[in-house]
Protein backbone atom coordinates (compact mmCIF):
# COMPACT_ATOMS: atom_id res chain seq x y z
CA UNK A 1 0.00 0.00 0.00
CA UNK A 2 2.90 2.05 0.86
CA UNK A 3 4.17 1.60 -2.57
CA UNK A 4 0.55 2.88 -4.35
CA UNK A 5 0.64 5.65 -2.36
CA UNK A 6 4.15 6.92 -2.57
CA UNK A 7 3.32 9.22 -5.85
CA UNK A 8 0.11 10.75 -3.71
CA UNK A 9 2.80 11.06 -0.61
CA UNK A 10 4.94 13.14 -2.34
CA UNK A 11 2.64 15.47 -3.97
CA UNK A 12 0.81 15.77 -0.24
CA UNK A 13 -2.47 14.82 -1.46
CA UNK A 14 -3.00 11.87 1.50
CA UNK A 15 -5.25 12.55 4.18
CA UNK A 16 -4.34 13.19 7.92
CA UNK A 17 -4.33 9.37 8.94
CA UNK A 18 -3.14 8.00 5.61
CA UNK A 19 -0.30 9.64 5.32
CA UNK A 20 1.07 9.54 9.30
CA UNK A 21 0.62 5.73 8.36
CA UNK A 22 3.05 6.18 5.22
CA UNK A 23 5.38 7.99 7.26
CA UNK A 24 5.55 5.46 9.93
CA UNK A 25 6.05 2.71 7.36
CA UNK A 26 9.09 4.56 5.46
CA UNK A 27 10.54 4.44 8.93
CA UNK A 28 10.14 0.78 9.39
CA UNK A 29 10.53 -0.37 5.97
CA UNK A 30 14.28 -0.06 4.48
CA UNK A 31 12.80 -1.12 1.36
CA UNK A 32 10.00 1.24 0.74
CA UNK A 33 12.53 4.02 2.41
CA UNK A 34 15.16 3.32 -0.38
CA UNK A 35 12.25 3.27 -3.25
CA UNK A 36 10.98 6.48 -1.86
CA UNK A 37 14.76 7.72 -1.80
CA UNK A 38 15.01 6.88 -5.85
CA UNK A 39 11.85 8.60 -6.82
CA UNK A 40 12.67 11.66 -4.35
CA UNK A 41 16.44 11.95 -6.91
CA UNK A 42 13.94 11.08 -9.90
CA UNK A 43 11.64 14.25 -9.37
CA UNK A 44 14.74 16.40 -8.32
CA UNK A 45 16.22 15.44 -11.22
CA UNK A 46 13.22 16.37 -13.50
CA UNK A 47 12.38 19.35 -11.94
CA UNK A 48 15.94 20.04 -12.53
CA UNK A 49 15.97 19.70 -15.99
CA UNK A 50 12.39 21.78 -16.77
CA UNK A 51 14.35 24.50 -15.22
CA UNK A 52 17.32 24.71 -18.03
CA UNK A 53 16.73 27.68 -19.97
CA UNK A 54 18.38 28.80 -22.98
CA UNK A 55 21.36 31.78 -23.04
CA UNK A 56 19.44 34.80 -22.70
CA UNK A 57 20.78 36.56 -26.17
CA UNK A 58 19.77 33.06 -28.03
CA UNK A 59 16.99 35.17 -29.24
CA UNK A 60 18.46 37.82 -29.82
CA UNK A 61 21.33 36.54 -32.00
CA UNK A 62 18.61 34.08 -34.13
CA UNK A 63 16.46 37.26 -35.04
CA UNK A 64 19.60 38.95 -35.96
CA UNK A 65 20.46 36.20 -38.57
CA UNK A 66 17.06 35.90 -39.89
CA UNK A 67 16.97 39.77 -40.03
CA UNK A 68 20.50 39.71 -41.83
CA UNK A 69 19.78 37.02 -44.58
CA UNK A 70 16.01 38.39 -45.42
CA UNK A 71 18.12 42.09 -46.22
CA UNK A 72 20.49 39.95 -48.28
CA UNK A 73 17.77 37.92 -50.31
CA UNK A 74 18.89 35.32 -52.04
CA UNK A 75 21.96 37.35 -53.91
CA UNK A 76 24.70 34.92 -54.59
CA UNK A 77 27.80 36.92 -53.34
CA UNK A 78 30.56 35.34 -55.12
CA UNK A 79 30.68 36.25 -59.01
CA UNK A 80 32.42 33.21 -60.24
CA UNK A 81 29.07 30.84 -59.17
CA UNK A 82 26.60 33.62 -60.42
CA UNK A 83 28.33 32.67 -63.76
CA UNK A 84 28.92 29.39 -63.26
CA UNK A 85 25.26 28.29 -62.45
CA UNK A 86 23.18 29.21 -65.26
CA UNK A 87 25.78 27.60 -67.36
CA UNK A 88 25.47 24.49 -65.62
CA UNK A 89 21.97 24.66 -66.49
CA UNK A 90 22.23 25.44 -69.78
CA UNK A 91 25.01 22.59 -70.34
CA UNK A 92 22.88 20.21 -68.45
CA UNK A 93 19.85 20.64 -70.90
CA UNK A 94 21.67 20.48 -73.63
CA UNK A 95 23.70 17.51 -72.43
CA UNK A 96 20.20 15.36 -71.51
CA UNK A 97 18.84 16.42 -75.24
CA UNK A 98 21.62 15.81 -76.82
CA UNK A 99 21.95 12.33 -74.82
CA UNK A 100 18.00 11.76 -75.38
CA UNK A 101 18.13 12.27 -79.09
CA UNK A 102 21.30 9.74 -79.79
CA UNK A 103 19.42 7.35 -77.37
CA UNK A 104 16.26 7.52 -79.50
CA UNK A 105 18.45 6.96 -82.58
CA UNK A 106 20.04 3.83 -81.43
CA UNK A 107 16.63 1.88 -80.44
CA UNK A 108 15.76 -0.19 -83.46
CA UNK A 109 13.26 -2.97 -82.88
CA UNK A 110 14.48 -6.70 -84.36
CA UNK A 111 13.09 -7.65 -86.77
CA UNK A 112 12.56 -4.64 -88.65
CA UNK A 113 13.51 -4.35 -92.40
CA UNK A 114 12.94 -1.04 -93.95
CA UNK A 115 11.60 -1.61 -97.24
CA UNK A 116 9.57 0.72 -99.51
CA UNK A 117 5.92 0.83 -99.63
CA UNK A 118 3.98 -1.19 -102.70
CA UNK A 119 2.95 1.72 -103.96
CA UNK A 120 6.06 3.55 -104.28
CA UNK A 121 7.62 0.91 -106.01
CA UNK A 122 4.93 0.28 -108.39
CA UNK A 123 5.74 3.46 -109.60
CA UNK A 124 7.95 4.01 -112.91
CA UNK A 125 9.55 7.04 -113.02
CA UNK A 126 10.55 6.42 -117.29
CA UNK A 127 6.95 5.70 -118.25
CA UNK A 128 5.53 9.04 -116.99
CA UNK A 129 4.94 10.83 -120.00
CA UNK A 130 5.90 14.15 -119.75
CA UNK A 131 3.55 17.06 -120.40
CA UNK A 132 4.50 18.38 -123.97
CA UNK A 133 3.51 14.52 -124.90
CA UNK A 134 0.02 15.38 -123.21
CA UNK A 135 -0.36 18.65 -124.66
CA UNK A 136 0.39 17.25 -128.45
CA UNK A 137 -2.45 15.23 -128.41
Amino acid sequence: MCQKESDNYREGKLSGDLRIQVESHLQQCIECAGIYSIELLADSIINQEKEVSPAKDLTDRIMDRIESLEERGNVISNPFIRILQPALIISSVAAAIFFGVMIGNIYKPAGTVYSRPVELSLIDDAAIESVNMLSNE
